[in-house]
């Protein structure tokens, strides 16, 4: 009996023992681990993030795992940026799936879709790096309040409380991040994050840099500008204008027609400086005063800020003499505006470009000195500018892609067709079809636009320009007959709305 007794008791005290045993474990098991181990997180809503899953793939992480995770970009569904990364460096293994199957039916299905990517899927991973044992551990966080959202986290950790080995292999990964984009100019967008509902800048894609030869504009105005953004970003400028207690800001304005090239001018001194591209739409509904501040504080020291179509947004325009203070329909202001560009807290270091195709229309107080240091006007299409534009597209007869035996033949003005070899003189087809162009009458992207329908033959593109520009010379006597008769029929609704706007807001009329 008493046996009994003690076994029961024995029983009893080891379970209610490995009961406390499993509650301090699951409440305290992790202490001894965070005294003996370093570890580094990052989340997918950070770009740190991307530098991180970047560097596993090129390191041919799953070339030894078996636990993976097929995406087609480095933050696919993570709400992080939605670009055009999948390139060179994924063409090496869409190229090993061509060699396993080189039937045409199969290389035009995969011309049809991105490449995959293989990551480290959900849990933990072991891998080394520079003789050391590392932790990779992958995690996914869900939220249900008022939105689903789903983000991830990365945690590397070592054995260790010295996290230097950490550091590292994050500064590689930033490092071959950025080489990635060598020859590529980033742009990054102001959208709401999904994380907090806040506006932030999100990478939006990444393009080739273009180059500054293509873009068609007189030769001089070019290099005087390129001339004049390099002096400022340039190291001695930033102490030249410390010393002085000058604020180390500088912007500019392109303005002109529509199609004249301010945009592509923009983006090629991007590319030629190493400059990133930041963009953001004043005109979204999303956008509010402290929004739009906070954007502008967390620019990166040295960037390229773009505003398209300043003259699009309803408050930048001229005000009448009088004229009450305006806000946007988001609630942005003119003043606050003002401010952000080059108020007291204003970022330091970017280059701000506007663009307009009305400058007479925006308010002085925006285009004042301090604010537009510089003026660049782009023009409609001239005849110096027309013979250029049609060498730059048929350069193609003097290419690297000929021998040279073909070369020096052209250079004679043996040109191809599309029947073959003939006697063409570019330069005489050049000058015959910039003399058919009126000047000043067309954009460079409308001849560009028509060029391109012959790009194969310039006798062509020469031959069919005179019905081209009949054709739309009439088509814009059209457009603008149909624009005149809409401004006539809405004037006089629009002059009677101001009026009723003013009586609503002006308290001594009510």
């Amino acid at each position: 009996m008493n046996g009994t007794v003690e076994k029961v008791l024995y029983l009893s005290s080891l379970a209610v023992g490995s009961w406390v045993a499993k509650r301090l474990l699951d409440e305290y098991g992790e202490v001894p681990l965070q005294l003996l181990c370093s570890s580094i997180e990052v989340h997918s809503y950070d770009e740190a993030y991307n530098y991180l899953l970047y560097w596993l793939m090129k390191q041919k992480f799953d070339g030894e795992k078996n636990r993976l995770l097929a995406i087609t970009s480095l933050t696919s569904g993570q709400g992080g940026y939605f670009g055009d990364d999948n390139n060179k460096d994924n063409d090496a293994n869409e190229e090993d799936e061509l060699e396993v199957r080189a039937d045409a039916e199969y290389k035009a299905s995969l011309s049809n879709t991105r490449p995959l990517l293989w990551a480290p899927s959900a849990g933990t991973h072991w891998f080394r790096y520079r003789g050391r044992y590392l932790a990779l551990t992958r995690e996914v966080e869900e939220s249900r309040q008022t939105v689903y959202t789903r983000t991830e986290k990365l945690r590397v950790s070592c054995l260790g409380r010295d996290p230097t080995i950490l550091k590292e292999l994050m500064q590689d990964a930033r490092v071959a991040f950025s080489q990635k984009e060598k020859g590529r100019t980033v742009i990054y967008r102001g959208m709401k994050s999904i994380f907090d509902g806040e506006l932030t800048w999100k990478r939006s894609t990444s393009r080739p840099a273009r180059p500054l030869s293509t873009v068609i504009l007189d030769e001089a105005v070019k290099k005087t500008f390129l001339e004049d953004i390099q002096h400022y970003l340039h190291p001695s400028t930033m102490r030249w204008y410390s010393d002085r207690g000058i604020p180390y800001r500088r912007g500019y304005l392109f303005y002109g027609p529509p199609g004249t090239g301010k945009s592509s001018l923009a983006f090629a001194a991007a590319g030629f400086l190493g400059l990133n591209v930041y963009m953001v739409n004043l005109n979204s509904q999303q956008l509010t005063e402290d929004a739009l501040t906070q954007l502008f504080l967390t620019l990166p020291r040295r960037c390229l800020v773009l505003l398209e179509d300043i003259d699009a947004n309803e408050v930048t325009g001229r005000r009448k003499p009088g004229s009450r203070r305006r806000k946007g329909k988001n609630g942005i202001s003119l003043s606050s505006l003002l401010n952000i560009i080059d108020g007291v807290a204003a970022q330091e270091g970017r280059v701000l470009i506007m663009t307009t195709n009305h400058h007479e229309h925006l308010d002085p107080a925006l285009i004042r000195p301090g604010r537009v240091d510089y003026k660049l006007e782009f023009q409609l299409a001239s005849r110096e500018l027309c013979l250029a534009m049609f060498r730059n597209i048929f350069q193609v007869y003097t290419s690297a892609e000929v021998d040279s035996a073909q070369v020096a033949s052209y250079a004679q003005g043996d040109l191809p067709t599309k029947e073959g070899p003939a006697v063409v003189d570019l330069p005489d087809l050049a000058k015959a079809f910039a003399e058919k162009i009126p000047p000043c009458t067309f954009s460079p992207a409308e001849v560009q636009g028509y060029l391109l329908r012959y790009r194969d033959s310039p006798q062509d593109a020469v031959a069919g320009v005179e019905t081209w520009v009949e054709t739309s010379l009439a088509e814009k006597a059209a457009n603008d007959r149909v624009l005149d008769e809409k401004e006539a029929e809405g004037g006089k609704s629009e002059s009677e709305d101001e009026s009723e706007e003013e009586d609503n807001e002006d308290p001594d009329k009510q």
